[in-house]
């Protein structure tokens, strides 16, 4: 508090006594009921205009109050400044706020808080800014407003220590208990279908140093989170030619493939060349030629040629190669060799085939949810 010092020289009984008349004088009572009954916990001026009694000017000499004695933050979100139905500016409660709230009983009535905002009935302009995008709290004053299943704030403390003793020497362990914490903020727990860890990433919206893949490792490990597989095909084959999954034509795509790379590879030997100074088509300036041997032999680093070095067979016999034998492993191999070449490009008529698992999700487990 701004004034903290100050109030410490007259003793705790001083400074208990000039808090509890900072919390108790009625417009800021109001105010600090209403930033704890919020869903967001940040609200504009407008909105706290509507639901107290009392005009703007007033109001916001409270809030300036509030705010010198470090019990508010005006925090701020410039994306909605450019909008003028959104509000980008809110006010909501500091670290020190939430301490000072904690020590004189405030957030036990965070549920009652709740229940009261939801019955109360919001004007179009209300419910408009209630809904409007906000920046973030702080994680230490988001953690203490949220309520848990028995209508207190959450705790974390025996989550943070059950995972301090088991990855106390790992370097990611802040970014463990940070996961963990937004798995449970957003109920992803044991009757979760889960999260994969795309979604993790996007959803939870996780400020973390280290990699995600290794945290997840990490916390499943210690029985934080379980890996579950998705019901479903255990193996999905994707074709990239016409980027779906195939399951149940897998070798009728293959072949349509092939057929596609097979075509390509007859296209490219019907050359036209024309004479160096031929300015446009004429029977004397151009003639169409028949495969020259460097490029039937495979010399001229054809598709043709690049198939033939791949699968050590002439290139003439590349077309009946290619249509013998297991059709997606032919295509397969054909494709991979094709784009690891510099000198021919791939049609975009034909790809390869891909066998994928589903992906992993996540969620807490009872374990995790029982330190709670």
């Amino acid at each position: 508090m701004s004034n903290a010092t100050e109030r410490n020289k007259g003793g705790p009984f001083e400074e208990q006594r000039e808090i509890y008349q900072l919390l108790s004088q009625e417009t800021r009572h109001l105010i600090l009921q209403y930033v704890l009954a919020h869903p967001k916990h940040l609200l504009s001026l407008d909105e706290l205009a509507y639901l107290i009694p009392k005009n703007k000017a007033a109001i916001g000499d409270q809030l300036q109050r509030l705010q010198e004695e470090d019990i508010l933050n005006l925090y701020e979100y410039p994306p909605n400044e450019d909008s003028r139905d959104l509000p980008s500016q809110f006010y909501g409660l500091t670290e020190y706020g939430i301490e000072v709230l904690y020590e004189y009983n405030y957030l036990r009535g965070l549920p009652v808080a709740r229940a009261l905002y939801d019955n109360t009935r919001l004007s179009e302009k209300a419910e408009r800014h209630r809904d409007a995008p906000r920046p973030e709290l702080p994680e230490a004053v988001e953690e203490a407003l949220q309520i848990g299943n028995e209508g207190e704030s959450v705790d974390f403390d025996r989550l943070v220590s059950y995972i301090q003793e088991r990855k106390d020497h790992t370097h990611s362990l802040e970014d463990q208990i940070t996961v963990a914490k937004a798995f449970y903020r957003n109920d992803v727990g044991p009757d979760h279908e889960g999260l994969k860890r795309t979604e993790v990433a996007e959803q939870l919206d996780v400020d973390i140093q280290y990699q995600l893949r290794t945290i997840l490792l990490h916390l499943v490990e210690i029985e934080i989170l379980e890996e579950t597989e998705p019901a479903g095909p255990d193996v999905f084959a994707i074709s990239e030619r016409v980027d779906e999954i195939v399951n149940g034509r897998v070798g009728e795509e293959a072949e349509e493939n092939l057929e596609a790379l097979i075509e390509h590879i007859d296209d490219e030997l019907q050359t036209v060349q024309l004479e160096e100074d031929a300015a446009e088509w004429s029977e004397q300036g151009t003639h169409v030629t028949s495969p020259s041997v460097a490029l039937a032999d495979g010399a001229g680093r054809t598709i043709r040629s690049i198939l033939a070095s791949e699968f050590d067979r002439n290139p003439e016999e590349v077309t009946k190669f290619l249509r013998s034998g297991n059709p997606v492993d032919r295509l397969n191999a054909a494709v991979e060799a094709i784009e690891s070449s510099e000198e021919v490009t791939k049609s975009e008529d034909y790809g390869k085939i891909l066998f994928v698992s589903p992906a992993y999700r996540y969620r807490l487990t009872q374990t995790a949810i029982d330190l709670f």
